[in-house]
């Protein structure tokens, strides 16, 4: 049929990725949703990276707690150096000194605690970052607090050198400017105790809304991945079980005209993968079952002639044996016949001898080859050739 044939595919990049067999597709797809998924995990893990900001906000609260701990340190040790610029009591002396040895430890911590952080940051933050802030506060601690912590502490033990003077005038007088060297000492190191301490408030706050600003990029990175991996996988479910259910039903339409004894198949529409094979397996099928079909025909033709040859050589051979007898013995039982009748034996003779040579090739039947014999369509069978060809 003119309509059955199976139109070619275009040589397009879709046709391309069908010719692949069914089994890479499927591996083909898979892989792509695999990579979709691991694009998603490093995508949310570089938007987020919350497990290393929360560990920022811990040293961060540390260093907070440890402000904290400096200041209340602070206020016992101007306890200590106010008692014993009045009533000179030496405990006042080892306990400001252990005061400043615990600040001194203390803002060593802190300053190892604010480059962790600051490494830390620098690996999940442009460089326009909090980092940056990180890096001014670890500065501020090592130049500001812990240069007027050392002031503070270095004119106090001045202090008690000058407060051993023999001269009270020169005695007074050293303690005077000593006192307002610890009163400086001790503004500066409260003014940059309380800036450390606000700059780590300011950091935290900074660190919340990037917590915040990075949930909410997750969340959309991840509803738009999603969607696109629900999409993608939508997509490619569509597209591969369309194009394998309409070629699918192209060999199921060709079993079909096959059925009805149209054995007419083209496998050359259907790309190279099982289907493929399978049109193929089809058209061989179709090839074989027409041939058999020729050859089953051939052979009920044959049986047929062979039936209707042994009905005529029986039913004229009988009969043309005893017409030639009879000729046989007139023409030699007529000397005194006319040569009229004589010429009518021998025709008689002729004819007979011509219906027994048509038995004899009706008998020598191979394969019937059939010519037109009548303008209106009517066949007969050609005994000379049909006798001849196999």
């Amino acid at each position: 049929m003119p309509g059955f044939r199976l139109a070619r595919y275009s040589r397009t990049p879709a046709f391309l990725f069908m010719r692949i067999n069914i089994a890479s597709k499927l591996f083909l797809g898979f892989l792509a949703i695999v990579f979709l998924n691991m694009f998603y995990m490093v995508v949310v893990l570089r938007f987020t990276d919350l497990k290393a900001i929360a560990h920022i906000l811990k040293k961060q609260d540390w260093t907070q707690q440890g402000f904290l701990r400096i200041s209340s340190l602070h206020d016992s040790r101007r306890r200590s150096h106010v008692i014993y610029d009045r009533i000179r009591k030496e405990e006042s002396v080892q306990n400001f000194d252990e005061t400043s040895e615990a600040i001194g430890v203390l803002l060593d911590s802190m300053v190892l605690q604010l480059d962790s952080v600051l490494v830390l940051d620098s690996a999940i933050a442009p460089p326009e970052g909090p980092h940056v802030g990180i890096r001014v506060l670890a500065n501020m601690v090592k130049d500001d607090v812990m240069g007027y912590n050392r002031q503070y502490a270095s004119a106090f033990a001045d202090l008690i050198e000058a407060s051993s003077e023999r001269s009270s005038v020169l005695r007074k007088r050293k303690m005077s400017m000593l006192n307002k060297t610890i009163g400086m000492a001790d503004s500066g190191f409260t003014a940059s105790l309380n800036t450390a301490k606000s700059m780590v408030d300011t950091q935290t706050k900074l660190r919340i809304r990037e917590i915040e600003s990075r949930i909410d990029n997750s969340k959309q990175v991840t509803m738009v991945i999603l969607i696109g991996v629900s999409l993608f996988a939508a997509a490619f479910a569509l597209v591969f079980s369309s194009a394998i259910t309409k070629r699918l039903r192209k060999l199921r339409d060709s079993a079909s005209y096959i059925g009805r004894g149209d054995f007419y198949f083209d496998p050359s529409g259907y790309a190279k993968d099982e289907i493929g094979d399978l049109a193929s397996a089809f058209f061989d099928m179709a090839i074989n079952l027409k041939k058999s079909q020729e050859e089953l025909v051939r052979s009920k033709r044959l049986a047929a002639i062979g039936e209707i040859v042994a009905s005529v050589n029986h039913e004229i051979n009988n009969p043309l044996m005893i017409i030639s007898g009879n000729a046989q013995f007139l023409e030699m039982s007529a000397q005194e016949f006319p040569d009229e009748i004589k010429d009518r034996i021998r025709t008689i003779q002729t004819e007979a001898e011509r219906i027994s040579e048509v038995t004899r090739k009706l008998r020598e039947i191979k394969n019937p080859v059939a010519e037109d014999y009548t303008s209106s369509g009517e066949q007969m069978i050609n005994l000379d050739k049909s006798s001849r060809e196999s």
